[in-house]
């Protein structure tokens, strides 16, 4: 059994689980869009389409009226 009395605690392990949680958070406010890094990234890029934009259907009807 190792003696782990006296040991320093080794700095990169502390470092890996900092840079994960920081990476972890940022994907997590990427995608409930409290930041906008990737545009149609989240919640509300990909199901919500835009008003201004016309649909294929839209235009075909307007054609055959």
């Amino acid at each position: 059994m190792p003696r782990l009395v006296g040991r320093r605690p080794d700095p990169v392990a502390n470092l890996i689980i900092l840079l994960l949680v920081v990476a972890l958070s940022a994907v997590l406010l990427e995608y409930f869009g409290v930041i906008d890094l990737i545009p149609g990234f989240g919640l509300e890029g990909q199901y919500r389409p835009l008003l201004s934009q016309t649909l294929d259907a839209q235009v075909i009807l307007n054609k055959q009226l």
